[in-house]
Formats: structure tokens, sequence, C-alpha cells
């Protein structure tokens, strides 16, 4: 979903920097800014990501499904996911109780849907104003 604003790596960032450069919108009052958000993974607010999460699979499900899974499915095991992340320190268990584990694909996946709905309205605004945007 997030294709058209991603940079695969930096030589798609500098082609589509010299398309945009060619299309005549770099000024002198061009603003290069740059953002990372700390610890994204395990910092991302669990009911914030799972509300996020439920709005991205209203909008782009066919029926409430995707493939045979239901929506209904799909948040029960992403709360399933996100309830039982544990991990061992210093000869400890603990449960994960904010955000979800590094190295997961899922966690990995619903960062990038939480940060995209984040992302939504300064992504309508670059695009309105011509402007480049990416991540």
């Amino acid at each position: 979903m997030a294709h058209q604003t991603t940079f695969i790596n930096s030589i798609d960032f500098v082609r589509k920097l010299e398309k945009y450069v060619a299309d005549g919108h770099l000024t002198q009052k061009t603003k290069f800014v740059t953002a990372d958000v700390a610890n994204l993974y395990t910092m991302i607010p669990r009911i914030g990501a799972l509300q996020a999460l439920m709005r991205f699979l209203d909008k782009h499900t066919d029926h409430g499904k995707l493939g045979t899974l239901s929506i209904d499915h799909i948040m029960r095991m992403a709360r399933l996911v996100l309830d039982n992340n544990t991990f061992a320190y210093g000869n400890k268990y603990y449960k994960q109780i904010r955000g979800g584990a590094m190295g997961s694909a899922f966690t990995q996946v619903l960062a990038n849907i939480y940060m995209l709905e984040w992302e939504h309205d300064l992504i309508a605004y670059q695009t309105v104003h011509k402007e480049l945007y990416g991540r």
C-alpha cells in the first residue's frame, strides 16, 4: 500500500530526486527533512496499532476478507501475537506488554500499517504541493 512513498534503496531515492529536479520542483527554498522514530517496533502503542490495523483492513479488504481470512480472524490473530510476546533476559522470562517483538515479520507489517496511517495527511499534503516524500 505504501509503494508510492517508499524508497526501495538509495538508488531509487536518487532517481526520484532526479525526477523531482527535472520536473522543476527543486527551488532555493526547498527543504530536506529527515525523521526517525526511535524503537518503533517495541514502542508502538498496542491499542493504537490494533485500531490502525482494523481501519486498514476495513479500507483494503474485499468484502471483509483478505484471501480466506476474515477481518475478525486477522484481528484475533494479531491480538494473540501481541499478547504472547515473551523474551528472556538474565535467565528470566518476561512478557512484552508494549509494542511488538523485534525481528517479527508481523511486527514489521503492523509498524508499517501504523506509520502509513500516521503519514496519511502528510502524504496527501505533499502530493497536492508536488513535493517528494518517502521513507
